[in-house]
């Protein structure tokens, strides 16, 4: 007889040599008995090809019809669960019977069904008939290959799950945008380790970037951050930025309470349809079959979310290990997550604070139409700084202003809230020219930031619509840009002066006469300065200057084109900007003239006041507007000498302005029941819009403004 497979695989008589042996051969068995694999080894040693053995039952393939119950038996067995290893007849190729130690261990395909691998490592004897299996005890061989497999399919899994845990350290938490970290931590998941994922985040994390203070008692809402599914068509279902509420009954509830992990195998309808009861569509009916996981995401002892994973029907169910390992991811995305939301929070905080102290309107103004933005930067590090403001003055002047505190955070905007108050008070207030107000907020700066001094840089301008000058000064600040109704844009040299809190220099204004219906465009160098290599801050002013090719535009539609124009690549730092459209006040609708200091005076006033209001088309204002000129003109003749003046002017509102040589303020006072005077004041300050004095360079002029007639 020529050698058979048996012969060639072991080696007998008929051998001449052996060669070296290829087994162990190894197989698998699924549940109804049929060959799943087929080893190299197992066709040397039987002599049949794996396309001949896979999807054979093994009972007909394998073992004489006398044994097959017992092999039912022995199968029956390990598919419970329980290990084997002993003698065992086979059959190779030619039907000869060979008793061999095998060892049979309990396995599971990838879907979690059981299964049992054999693993032939050695021959009783030489092939002889057997009438029935006969167990000969523990096969040590056997053992040890089953436990190498064992130890050799634990150490893949352990190598790819290191794989995907430097992965996922790697790519997760790369920026600090919670949404952003959510979608890192489901591009590592999906499709290796599940095949759909999703991560939600609790309400008060994504809105208000706070950490819950305590786990919940009831229903809870989370926001679903991200999703990921290797199937369109659940992926759609699973919308991003949708709110979701969970009972505190149902398995994310729970996992929210407990901050522990839910493992759930095959899932069916009924408990799919308890996941999402509320949901329409839901996502419940195309996860049946599926098996989740749900893991907490925990930073700081709080729970601020969860994510899910599934997997599909064809897939083995989440181990014990691979429950770990979703954890570790939850724990990697959970830490950035926190990271992030304490970036959100600093920065929100950081931006309700310098909005709160920005003006929320520019206010209607003679002679001068604005209009504002402030664009914060695009992360932390450029929050805070910047300002601007626009105040309106006594006699119908308008102050301009834009500044940039030299730090960031919430720290600058505090202290750009001071210097804002600052220049209001001493612009407004006290009516200071602008080198003046630079002075003063030099001085101030030195005080502020808690010892540490934090330096700015400010413009201050301000216009009178009457003159048309503009009078400006700079300490440290980009230079302003004047873009004539027609002609090209300009920048107004400025004496630069240093930025505030320096000390110890002289600040200069320059007076500017504008045309009507120029632009004056202010603004703070993170609009123009760019990061790009080779750009400097002038290239940005040129920048700034083609991007307005329009000024008769209105100006919200210019102010937009120059922030799309200009923002692109410079957004590392916040910027403000301010355009103002000036226009002087026609002198048709001003009136001045001199008052003689003799009391006659003051009925001739009054007949000036009501002659020129009637020209003007206000009669309805004569009667109160000549009262109050009277006032101030007779306070004027009572408590000053030298030339006395008054001026009307019609604009938005009438402003009447009583100019005097003395520096001394008329200030209300309570009048007695006997006293002759001193409710001239009171008058003015009940009848009129507004009332106020200010410093002029010849003394002062105490002025009140009416509304105009709707």
């Amino acid at each position: 007889m020529g050698a058979t497979p048996w012969n060639r695989a072991f080696g007998g008589e008929t051998a001449p040599a052996a060669p070296q042996r290829p087994w162990p051969a190894t197989l698998t068995v699924g549940t109804d008995g049929r060959i799943t694999s087929w080893s190299r080894g197992a066709q040397a040693l039987f002599g049949l090809s794996a396309g001949r053995a896979c999807g054979r039952r093994m009972r007909t393939l394998m073992v004489r019809p006398e044994d097959r119950s017992a092999l039912d038996e022995l199968l029956g067995t390990v598919l419970t669960g329980r290990s084997w290893s002993g003698s065992l007849p086979l059959l190779d190729a030619d039907g000869l019977v060979h008793p061999v130690e095998c060892g049979w261990q309990p396995i599971q395909d990838r879907r979690g069904r059981p299964g049992a691998l054999i693993v032939v490592t050695d021959r009783v004897g030489q092939s002889a008939p057997a009438a029935k299996p006969a167990p000969l005890g523990t096969a040590e061989a056997a053992l040890a290959a089953i436990g190498q497999f064992q130890e050799h399919a634990a150490s893949v899994a352990m190598m790819r799950r290191v794989q995907l845990l430097t992965e996922a350290n790697t790519m997760i938490g790369t920026t600090l945008d919670m949404s952003q970290t959510a979608r890192e931590l489901l591009a590592v998941a999906v499709p290796r380790f599940a095949d759909t994922a999703s991560v939600a985040l609790l309400e008060t994390v994504v809105d208000e970037f706070e950490l819950p203070m305590a786990r919940p008692d009831n229903e809870v809402r989370v926001r679903r951050v991200a999703a990921r599914a290797q199937d369109p068509a659940l992926e759609a279902l699973l919308p991003v930025d949708q709110t979701v509420v969970h009972g505190q009954n149902s398995v994310f509830g729970q996992v929210l309470r407990s901050g522990r992990p839910r493992t759930l195998p095959a899932l069916d309808q009924a408990a799919t349809q308890k996941l999402w009861p509320e949901s329409d569509p839901s996502p419940a009916p195309l996860l049946v079959g599926h098996c989740m996981l749900v893991v907490p995401l925990v930073a700081r002892g709080a729970v601020l979310g969860i994510a899910m994973f599934t997997r599909g029907p064809d897939r083995r169910p989440f181990s014990g290990g691979e429950a770990v390992l979703g954890e570790e991811f939850a724990a990697r995305a959970a830490l950035c997550v926190d990271n992030a939301r304490l970036y959100s929070h600093e920065r929100h905080t950081a931006l309700m604070l310098q909005r709160a102290l920005l003006p929320a309107d520019s206010g209607d103004h003679t002679g001068v139409d604005v209009a504002h933005r402030y664009l914060p930067a695009s992360d932390l590090t450029g929050v805070g700084g910047d300002w601007y403001d626009v105040i309106g003055l006594r006699g119908g002047r308008v102050a301009m202003v834009v500044g940039d505190v030299m730090g960031h955070g919430v720290r600058a905007a505090a202290v750009m809230g001071q210097l804002r108050t600052a220049t209001r008070t001493l612009v407004a207030s006290l009516d200071l020219q602008p080198a003046e107000v630079l002075h003063h907020l030099d001085e101030l700066a030195e005080h502020l930031g808690d010892g540490e001094i934090l330096f700015a840089t400010c413009l201050v301008a301000v216009f009178d619509p009457t003159t048309r000058i503009c009078r400006m000064a700079r300490a440290g600040h980009i230079p302003p840009l004047m873009v004539p109704a027609q002609g090209p844009p300009q920048l107004i040299e400025l004496p630069p002066g240093v930025p505030l809190g320096v000390g110890g220099h002289t600040f200069e204004s320059r007076d500017i006469e504008l045309e009507d219906d120029s632009l004056l465009v202010l603004c703070t160098d993170g609009l123009v300065e760019s990061r790009a290599p080779g750009r400097d801050i002038d290239d940005g002013l040129s920048d700034l200057a083609r991007e307005i090719k329009d000024p008769s535009l209105p100006l919200e539609a210019i102010a937009d084109t120059v922030i799309s124009g200009l923002r692109g690549d410079r957004t590392m730092d916040d910027a403000a900007l301010v355009i103002a459209r000036v226009r002087g006040v026609p002198s048709t609708a001003t009136a001045q003239w001199v008052v003689e200091p003799e009391l006659p005076a003051v009925a001739r006033a009054r007949r000036a006041v009501r002659s020129t209001l009637s020209d003007w088309g206000l009669a309805e204002l004569e009667e109160t507007a000549e009262l109050l000129a009277s006032e101030l003109v007779t306070n004027a003749l009572l408590y000053s000498n030298g030339p006395i003046s008054v001026r009307l002017m019609r604009d938005r509102t009438l402003l009447c302005e009583v100019y005097d040589a003395s520096e001394e303020v008329p200030r209300l006072r309570a009048a007695g029941h006997d006293d002759d005077g001193g409710r001239g004041l009171h008058l003015v300050k009940e009848l009129s819009h507004r009332w106020g004095t200010r410093h002029t360079t010849g003394g002062k002029s105490v002025w009140f403004e009416l509304a105009l007639p709707c």
